[in-house]
This record gives C-alpha cells, structure tokens and sequence, in this order.
C-alpha cells in the first residue's frame, strides 16, 4: 500500500507548480502505463484525454494565462486493493496558490492502478468536483 501512497503523491506534486514556474507533466506522464487515460467529468460533458492530450491541454492554458500556478493535495483516501490491481478514491482540495485559505475545488479522483511487472502505476483516473 505504501507504493500507491507514493504513486499518488506523485501524481498530485506533478499537476502542483508555483507562479513563475511549470507542472512536471512529463513526471506525470511516467506515471501512468501506456497512453493512460484520463476523463474530467466535472463539467456538463465527460472530457476524455491521454496522458500526453492532458499534458498539452494544460500547457496551453497555461501559456493562455488561464492560470499562474496551482496546487492540489489528497485530503482523505481510500484505497481497494486485489491481487495486481488497485482503486483509490481520493479526495482532494484545490487552490491556485497553496497559501490561499480557500479551496477553488474540492472533489474526488478515482485512480486505477495496475501493478506492470514490479512496478505500480496508473491506468486511468476519472474525477469530478463537489457542487453545489
């Protein structure tokens, strides 16, 4: 269990950067087996990408100067575990900026992991935030 606490530490620290800084999403993408797949199903309709579509997704909002940094951190998980697959539904908390007293999102991540050889990673994650 100790390795997918890690692996979802990753995950988040890899989406996290202060202003005048970048996301490690290349860090992201070794996280994740194959293409990965990832689904944003916050919004009215479900956005599905690859790691790499991810990847280029936030860069360009980014470089459009949708935002300056952003930081999300797990809050409380659960964890599900059998054989060489794993689910996770992690709760989590969102800000631009890690100091900001309030949250901009809070929602959960649902993560699946497969263990590939001797190495846990993620196959997929889908996530939603908390409404109103």
């Amino acid at each position: 269990m100790q390795e997918l606490d890690q692996l979802t530490k990753d995950l988040y620290n890899s989406v996290c950067f202060k202003k005048g800084e970048k996301p490690d999403l290349k860090k992201l993408e070794s996280l994740f087996f194959g293409a990965g797949k990832l689904i944003n199903n916050s919004g009215n309709e479900p956005k599905e990408y690859t790691v790499q579509q991810f990847r280029e997704d936030v860069m360009q909002q980014i470089s459009e100067g949708a935002f300056e940094a952003f930081h999300e951190k797990e809050v409380a998980s659960k964890t599900e575990l059998f054989g060489k697959v794993a689910h996770r539904f992690s709760t989590y908390e969102a800000r631009f900026d890690e100091a900001d007293e309030a949250p901009i999102a809070v929602g959960v991540n649902c993560i699946q992991f497969i263990k590939a050889g001797d190495k846990w990673l993620i196959s997929a994650m889908a996530w939603d935030d908390e409404t109103k």
